[in-house]
């Protein structure tokens, strides 16, 4: 008969107790149960826009005065006026683009668009517009107009509204940007034929096209203003470039 050794249980008791009380992990184990710490970045997030504009290398400096407020030295009821395009030279494909502009108040000031290059002495377009101009966007195509812009060359246009009503002077108000068409070469892809407005304004922008984005995008909102989609799309746009949300 075998003999028991009670000092012996005691020490197997305590061994096996003492592996199972939660806590009493080995050194590796401790070290590959801390917890690691998390790195908390401090960059702030940039907004997704449903059409990112990526503006072309600039040409040029051009003038911070595509934006102009109204009543300027002293000559009250004026509106305010801002042409819809970038404070730089920016681009279009067409031959016969439309450019888009925003009045902030109906008014019966005469108004006068002009276009015009660096080359020619007199401009190429100087119309008096409507009479009475609404609140809201406006544009002018220039295909009613039979003007046709030459590849890589840059064109000045703008509003002038008029202080006194019989004739122009120093206390009218005058904004102004600048244009440049580009050929379309074979490697870019406008989708040009593609059905989905988003996807064609995408395109334009991503290669710097701004006239053609934004002209894609406003025919497709004013064509479905309950598309919401549309709505934000259009306004992002703008607000890329530091325009109001029109």
């Amino acid at each position: 008969m075998m003999k028991q050794h009670p000092f012996l249980h005691l020490v197997l008791l305590a061994t096996a107790i003492f592996m199972l009380v939660p806590g009493h992990a080995s050194s590796d184990e401790k070290k590959q149960e801390k917890p690691v710490k998390q790195e908390h970045s401090r960059t702030e997030k940039v907004p997704a826009y449903l059409v990112p504009y990526i503006p072309p290398k600039p040409a040029r400096p051009t003038p911070r005065i595509r934006t102009s407020q109204g009543g300027t030295r002293g000559c009250g009821g004026l509106p305010s006026v801002t042409l819809l395009a970038p404070e730089h030279v920016a681009l279009t494909t067409q031959e016969q683009p439309r450019l888009y502009w925003h009045i902030s108040a109906d008014t019966r000031r005469p108004t006068i668009f002009t276009l015009s290059s660096d080359e020619a002495v007199q401009p190429l377009l100087e119309l008096r517009l409507p009479r009475s101009l609404q609140a809201g966007v406006h544009f002018l195509h220039l295909s009613e107009h039979d003007i046709h812009l030459e590849t890589e060359k840059i064109y000045e246009w703008s509003i002038r509204v008029f202080c006194d009503q019989e004739k122009s002077g120093a206390g009218d108000l005058v904004v102004k940007s600048y244009i440049k068409r580009v050929p379309v070469n074979e490697q870019t892809d406008f989708k040009e034929g593609n059905s989905n407005p988003l996807a064609q304004a995408r395109s334009y922008a991503s290669h710097g096209i701004w006239y053609d984005a934004i002209a894609t995008l406003y025919d497709a909102w004013t064509d479905n203003p309950d598309i919401q989609k549309l709505k934000a799309a259009w306004e992002g746009l703008l607000k890329q470039v530091g325009l109001p949300q029109s």
